[in-house]
Order: C-alpha cells, then sequence, then structure tokens
C-alpha cells in the first residue's frame, strides 16, 4: 500500500540547511579539512580497486544529466572520484566510491549521465539498470539517490524535463523520500538570480514541485564538502526503501522496455523518430519544389534567347533591304545630277560610314545587354542549384537521424529479451 503524500512544505521547510562550518585536522590523514558544527568529520577512504558491497553497506546513488557535477560532488567525499576539466562526460561508466562519515561507511554510486554527447540515452539507462538490478540481486540496498541539477541554467530544457519523467519512474514514488534534489554550481550565479531558479523549479509542477509534494528534499550543494556531508546525512536519516521501482519491476521478470522507465524513453525514442521523419518529409517537398522552380526558370530562359535571335533576324534583314534602297536611290540621284555626283557620292559614302558605325555600336550594346541577362539567369541558376543541393544534406543527415533512432529502440528491444542482466 503507497504512503500517503505530505503536506506541501513551505520553502523555507524544502531546503535543507548546512549552517556554519569549521576547519580541523583529520585524525586519518593529518589534513586540514572543512566540517560542519557536528561531532564527527569526513575521512575519505583511498582505494586502487572497487570495493566489493555487501548487504549492510550503506550505498547513495548520484545521478543527473551530464555535466552536472556528479564526480564534483563525489570528490567533496572521497578522493578516488575523477572529476573532467573539459565540457564531455568523464564518467564512461558506473563507479562506486568509499568515504567515511559518522563512523559508518558510505559507498557513493557515479553514474553516466543522460544527454551525453558520446553515448545514447538507451546505452545509459541499460548500464544503470544493470547496475540497480545487480545490487538487488545480491540484497544490496539503496539508501537514497542525489540527484543533481545546475542552477546556472537559466532555463530547463525539453530533454531536462524528460529525463526528471524517466528518473521519477526509475525510482517509483515510495523510493521519493529518499531523493534528495541537489543544484550546482551556486558559484556561477548572482545569489538572487539562483534563489528564484531554485523557487521555480520548486514551485513547477512541470519540473520539481510533483516530487517534492512526494517528499523529495531539496539541497544546495554550495559549500564544498560540508554542504555535500550534509545532503547524505539527511538520506542516512531517513528510513530506505526497500527497493526502487525498476529494481522491483525487473527483479519480478519484466523487460526493460517494458519497464515505467523503459516506456517512457521508448515513446521518446517513438516521438524523435516521427518528428525526424516529418523534417525528411518536409526537405523532400522543398526539393521537389526548387527543381519545378529550376525546370521553369531553365523554360522562360529558352523562350527569351528564341525570342532574341528572331530579334536578331529581323533587324539584319531590315538593315539589308533599307541598304539596297539607298543604293538605288544614289544611283537615281547620279543619273540626274551628274555635275554633281562626285559631291554626292563623297556625302553619301560618308553618310553610309556612319550609319553603319552607329549600327555597330548598337548591335554591340545590344549584345553586350543579352550577355549581361545570361549571365544573370546563369548566377541564378547556381544559387538554386547550390540551395538544392544542401537541402539535399539535409535531406540525407535527417535519414541518418532516423537510422540511428531505429538503431536506438532496435537496441532497447533487444534489452527487453534480458531476464536477468548481467554487469
Amino acid at each position: 500500500m503507497a504512503e500517503p503524500i505530505p503536506p506541501k512544505p513551505s520553502l523555507r521547510n524544502r531546503v535543507l540547511s548546512f549552517g556554519r562550518s569549521s576547519t580541523r585536522k583529520s585524525s586519518a590523514t593529518g589534513e586540514s579539512i572543512h566540517t560542519p558544527d557536528v561531532s564527527q568529520d569526513i575521512q575519505p577512504t583511498v582505494s586502487e580497486s572497487l570495493p566489493d558491497l555487501k548487504p549492510d553497506d550503506v550505498v547513495i546513488a548520484v545521478m543527473g544529466v551530464t555535466g552536472v557535477g556528479k564526480s564534483s560532488f563525489i570528490s567533496c567525499l572521497s578522493k578516488t572520484a575523477v572529476v573532467g576539466d573539459g565540457v564531455e562526460s568523464c564518467t564512461a561508466g558506473v563507479s562506486i566510491h568509499s568515504t567515511f562519515l559518522d563512523g559508518r561507511d558510505v559507498y557513493l554510486i557515479d553514474t553516466p549521465g543522460f544527454n551525453d554527447t558520446n553515448r545514447t540515452d538507451t546505452s545509459v539507462l541499460i548500464e544503470i539498470a544493470a547496475w540497480l538490478k545487480k545490487s538487488y540481486d545480491e540484497k544490496v540496498k539503496l539508501a537514497g539517490v542525489v540527484y543533481m541539477h545546475r542552477i546556472s541554467d537559466n532555463r530547463v530544457s525539453g530533454s531536462g524535463t524528460q529525463n526528471l519523467v524517466l528518473f521519477k519512474e526509475l525510482c517509483g514514488e515510495a523510493a521519493l523520500p529518499c531523493v534528495v534534489l541537489t543544484t550546482s554550481m551556486w558559484d556561477l550565479v548572482p545569489p538572487e538570480t539562483a534563489e528564484r531558479r531554485e523557487q521555480d523549479l520548486i514551485n513547477s509542477e512541470e519540473f520539481w514541485g510533483g516530487l517534492v509534494r512526494h517528499g523529495c528534499r531539496v539541497a544546495r550543494h554550495d559549500n564544498g564538502s560540508v554542504s555535500a556531508a550534509m545532503i547524505v546525512r539527511h538520506i542516512l536519516s531517513q528510513k530506505w526503501p526497500d527497493a526502487f521501482q525498476i529494481q522491483t519491476e525487473m527483479a519480478e521478470g519484466t523487460p526493460l522496455i517494458m519497464t515505467k522507465a523503459g516506456r517512457v524513453l521508448g515513446e521518446r525514442l517513438d516521438r524523435q523518430t516521427r518528428e525526424a521523419e516529418e523534417e525528411a518529409e518536409r526537405l523532400r517537398g522543398e526539393i521537389e519544389r526548387l527543381v519545378a522552380e529550376k525546370a521553369e526558370a531553365e523554360r522562360k530562359a529558352e523562350e527569351e534567347r528564341e525570342a532574341r535571335q528572331r530579334q536578331e533576324e529581323e533587324r539584319a534583314l531590315k538593315e539589308k533591304e533599307t541598304a539596297g534602297q539607298s543604293a538605288q536611290e544614289t544611283k537615281a540621284r547620279q543619273e540626274e545630277e551628274n555635275h554633281e555626283m562626285e559631291e554626292a557620292l563623297r556625302r553619301a559614302a560618308e553618310a553610309e560610314r556612319r550609319e553603319d558605325e552607329a549600327k555597330k555600336q548598337a548591335a554591340e550594346a545590344e549584345k553586350i545587354a543579352a550577355e549581361a541577362k545570361i549571365e544573370a539567369a546563369e548566377a541564378k541558376k547556381g544559387e538554386e542549384e547550390e540551395r538544392r543541393k544542401r537541402l539535399e544534406e539535409k535531406l540525407e543527415s535527417a535519414a541518418k537521424e532516423i537510422k540511428r533512432l531505429e538503431k536506438e529502440k532496435a537496441d532497447l528491444r533487444k534489452a527487453s529479451r534480458w531476464r536477468c542482466i548481467v554487469m
């Protein structure tokens, strides 16, 4: 029977408070470390190999999308955590890091994040589910989860919202009181801006509102090992869940693709496939339109060329007829006015020479104008051809995206045939 939903707490009570910190020497290492105002301190344990977990060990998973600072959070408590300095994820797979807190051995599980640049969300879910299934089979309980989010993000992306839904279905409502929604990177944002974003996350049903109503706590990781220790202490103070939802589902024989988390991811892949197919169809229509426009432009260019050719032929014929008439008139004048023949011939020859020169200049100007029109048409034709090629490249890219998404769906279906996933 599901536990009753606790009343919605105030913003003041929903955010864990860490109080003051002090500096003291660790008796184990002799190093100066920051500790809160409590009787116990943090003693990171250095181990060259991953520890073998036992049913009574304290195990806490640290989750979130790539780049939110999961490894940085763990490094505040364990020296074995590796923190990347680039934009890509440094967590290639599930890793375990031990620490000693308040007299207890605690194991922090660093998980690969969704939205990774080098791997699909399907492969990330398969790996996390496999680890959770194995820990469940070995009677190792998960004490809780630290789910991290960058407070420096000015908005939660669509994929970030989808990952929250996936995370909720992975945990199940019964386990949510052992989940701490943790904001990181407070030093990158002005305090008033960060606090406003935190309140927006808590009050929005689309983001953290529903999770908080079902028992999740909100905390700020803004003080290094002090805030990290207090977040872990809060989880230790809660009643541990018997199992997370995806562990129970898979232990009962439910294929990964049919678990609630698997269905959320499958629906996301289906939606992305549909969107890619719609974009491909739009690009195909755009290419067909451009091809039709190109054919129409070529037809008009051919008609204009034929019209110019006819005009040239008509002008040449008219010039020939005009020249013949001029010669006949000149001959008649020579017969009528013998005494002025030489002067008339000279004037006629000069006039004909000037007329020919003017016609040549006019013909040259028309030729240059015609060539300019042809060059303009060819330039436009080249631009349309280049645009068509770019659209074809987009279509090819969309087709590749469809194949990639279909392969992810195939991987997810293949994973559904697992009765027991072995790491």
